[in-house]
């Protein structure tokens, strides 16, 4: 049917334009503004941004541990923690709390000193002479292979090739210069011109260029940092000038191939009480001369070829296919996104931005590195905005919204040691002195080095429910893969912690008096006042603890008690949900008196939608699994939770205008099935926040870069393909309802999806017409029913 089929020009289109990349014909030479001209690669723990003119390339390095700060700036660091127990005043400040509504927790701020940034680590600079003919140019990043490549011609004929690739398999990156005649003499430095001389030192040594430095003399002695750039093949290719390695030119040689690699003492497995919570390692030098010399012993087809094998095994894990009404392919990136606007939207640029998002993660988030970042992997500065930290209100956690249903689980596994390594042990610690409980906790703002005190002001720092938010993506990982060991050796001890510390902080509610229990300080995430019952809080709180009745048995748990403890709390936690008097969710249990300060005001158009959590991306609201509330076929919260929507505005308010706030709005109108105003958020994040490299920006397309808006993008989209909010084993009657394409906009129409997985640990693949309605649903998935945005079984 489909040979004969109107979709058949469409069906065509997006085989031609399934492996989307990006490109430009001219090239990144604005190092000022490279962040918004590169193309951006990594392997988890190094990241690499190409740019330069021909003949004078250049690679931004980055290694995804190097870090100003902690320990290695102070040998006085506490993670933020007080000298001495703070929990005592606890009960003054809740007793005020409850009598007055509104409080503070002054007592309780910690400090922010010696918290350091995620900082630069130089450049790879590769210099030869030549010349460009006009028009000869084209820089590329292909989205199906992470390969970035540039081709130009000179003004007599020879055609240069340049490849760049971060290898995970090599833990190296690697660029490939070819020519169809003799290259010219290659000039090959590593350097730092952003650093004094007294940290860092550009060398040659032995053919191979290299790069030591400190992050500062000391005392206490600063993070040691390394990179190596070596020949591949023959070592008698290079020789050292000064701080230069050279290639000589060779007759008949075509093409050179260097790989270069880099590390830091860093070490998160020293972060705990036993080691004096020093993070510190080995010196990396010896680490960086091996993983460079073991990289450039292979040939270059091995080391591409393994490296595309690794990438492709994640990148093709997943496929969405939507049309190119436009002819867009052919269009040059940054073209497209000066000319896109979100009224009319175009799918192969929606596409494209979600491909780049899974590369982005990709490259950011292996199993051996630290967790994507404020910046992901990328960044040109000595300080990084928000000191490319790990914010966990909203920004760390819209990093993995799309890892599980895309096939990234795996990916995830550095985060969890991140948490394991660097917040349970300086959070246990926090957790005694700021709260006096067992468990763990931190707050929104964290570096590498456990810093999980408390910063300096309550509105974002009164932040602890940060861990518990960060146990859905626990949760979830297990709810996808139906890893039990996983579940029981890592993922259950950590939601252990965190549930421990939450029971014992709940409070009967002493203001309204209904028997509830709520959490008493909070305060909305960077919003709002210093209050008790905060909706964001209490709907966490919902999900750990409904999730725990469900693994706690299945991890084995040996602590009746604990597990009784948990369910009868469950019955009398505040849930999560009331209605303000305009008919709104409020954000606040607080009263609504005419006559007095509300803070429950419509048209509030604030940039974070922290009490909205439960509808996206948590489920307490949407769910009809266990204690939660059915909001997805319950008229009173569905129209509660739109009008919240359209009360907050489109996400480009006077506090903000940054991306995020415009997909985490699209992801919730999906699940409402609002098709038309999902489609607009995410065109409107395109329109506003995508740089001409198709980065995300926090102020509309101007820096500071804020990567969470690239990942949060693949995350509403696939709010638009799926509801999946059924949660295993909390499933009466054992059959789970997945809703496929509710809100596929028209524009999308006669496209698919490959490779989508469920809760449970199914996958589907499915397509659909001219009008967004899916229609064709390849593999069965036991336990499931499909159904369309229409409620037909598919």
């Amino acid at each position: 049917m489909l040979l004969t089929s109107p979709c058949v020009v469409i069906l065509l289109t997006i085989c031609r334009c399934s492996a989307k990349s990006l490109w430009s014909s001219v090239p990144a030479t604005d190092y000022s503004n490279v962040i918004r001209e590169a193309y951006l690669l990594g392997n988890g723990r190094l990241g690499a941004m190409p740019f330069g003119s021909p003949g004078n390339e250049k690679i931004i390095l980055n290694v995804d541990s190097l870090w100003s700060g902690g320990p290695f700036s102070s040998a006085e660091y506490t993670g933020g923690n007080p000298s001495e127990e703070a929990y005592t005043y606890l009960p003054g400040i809740r007793d005020w709390i409850f009598q007055n509504t509104t409080g503070n927790v002054s007592q309780l701020l910690g400090s922010g000193r010696d918290y350091g940034s995620y900082q630069v680590l130089g450049n790879l600079s590769i210099s030869y002479n030549t010349s460009i003919k006009q028009d000869s140019y084209r820089r590329e990043l292909d989205l199906k292979t992470g390969i970035h490549t540039t081709k130009f011609t000179d003004y007599n004929g020879v055609g240069f090739t340049s490849t760049v690739f971060c290898s995970f398999p090599d833990q190296n990156c690697v660029y490939q210069l070819h020519a169809n005649a003799t290259l010219p003499q290659l000039s090959i430095k590593l350097e730092n011109v952003l650093l004094n001389d007294a940290l860092v030192e550009s060398s040659c040594v032995d053919g191979y260029a290299k790069l030591s430095g400190v992050t500062q003399v000391g005392p206490p002695e600063g993070m040691k940092f390394e990179s190596i750039a070596r020949i591949v093949g023959s070592t008698n290719l290079t020789r050292c000038e000064g701080q230069e390695a050279i290639a000589p030119r060779s007759s008949g040689l075509r093409s050179l191939t260097l790989v270069f690699g880099a590390g830091t003492n860093f070490d998160q497995t020293m972060g705990n009480a036993a080691s004096n919570f020093s993070f510190r390692g080995d010196n990396p030098a010896e680490y960086v001369q091996d993983v460079t010399a073991s990289a450039a012993s292979l040939s270059p087809t091995t080391l591409r070829e393994r490296h595309a094998d690794d990438y492709q095994q994640l990148s093709n894990g997943f496929v969405l296919e939507l049309p190119d009404p436009n002819g867009s392919a052919e269009i040059e990136t940054a073209t497209l996104l000066d000319g896109y606007d979100s009224a009319t939207g175009d799918p192969f640029v929606e596409a494209l931005l979600f491909d780049y998002s899974r590369h982005l993660l990709i490259s950011s988030s292996r199993e051996n590195s630290l967790p994507a970042n404020l910046q992901g992997r990328w960044s040109p500065d000595l300080y990084a905005a928000w000191s490319g930290d790990y914010h966990a209100n909203i920004n760390l956690q819209m990093n993995y919204w799309a890892a599980e249903q895309t096939g990234l689980g795996k990916i995830q596994d550095g985060l969890w040691r991140y948490m394991q390594d660097t917040w349970v042990p300086r959070g246990t610690e926090t957790a005694k002195l700021l709260y006096g409980p067992p468990g763990w906790v931190v707050h929104d703002e964290m570096n590498i080095f456990g810093h999980t005190g408390m910063k300096e002001d309550a509105q974002w720092a009164n932040y602890p429910a940060s861990a518990a938010w960060m146990m859905q993506y626990v949760t979830d990982h297990f709810s996808y893969s139906q890893n039990i060991t996983w579940l029981q050796k890592t993922g259950y001890p950590l939601l252990k912690g965190v549930t421990q510390f939450w029971l014992s902080q709940l409070q009967e509610d002493e203001f309204w008096n209904d028997g509830t229990l709520v959490v008493n300080p909070c305060n909305s995430p960077e919003h709002g006042p210093t209050t008790f019952g905060c909706t964001h809080y209490q709907q966490l709180l919902h999900q750990l603890f409904a999730n725990m009745l469900v693994l706690g048995p299945v991890a084995e748990e040996p602590d009746s008690a604990f597990i009784s403890n948990i369910s009868t709390t469950l019955t009398r936690l505040d849930k999560g949900f009331h209605i303000a008097s305009w008919g709104g969710v409020q954000e606040w249990k607080l009263p609504d008196p005419e006559a007095s300060e509300v803070y429950d005001v419509q048209n509030d158009t604030h940039r974070h939608l922290s009490h909205l959590w439960g509808w996206y991306p948590g489920l307490t609201l949407a769910s009809p699994s266990g204690s939660f509330l059915g909001g997805y076929t319950n008229n009173t919260i569905q129209d509660a939770v739109a009008t919240s929507l359209y009360s907050r505005g489109t996400g480009n308010g006077p506090d903000a205008n940054a991306g995020w706030a415009k997909v985490w709005r699209s992801a919730c109108w999906a699940r409402l099935n609002n098709t038309d105003r999902a489609y607009f958020e995410l065109k409107y994040a395109v329109e506003q926040n995508m740089a001409r490299n198709a980065l995300s920006m926090y102020s509309g397309t101007n820096p500071p870069f804020q990567i969470d808006a690239n990942f949060g993008f693949a995350g509403a989209v696939l709010s638009m393909l799926v509801v999946d909010v059924e949660e295993l084993g909390m499933v009466e009657g054992g059959e789970r309802t997945v809703v496929l394409g509710p809100a596929i906009p028209e524009r999308w129409g006669g496209g698919s999806v490959r490779g989508l997985r469920l809760r449970g640990g199914g996958e589907v693949d499915f397509k659909w017409d001219e009008d967004g309605l899916v229609n064709v649903v390849e593999g069965r998935v036991e336990g499931v029913r499909f159904v369309d945005r229409e409620g037909r079984v598919l």
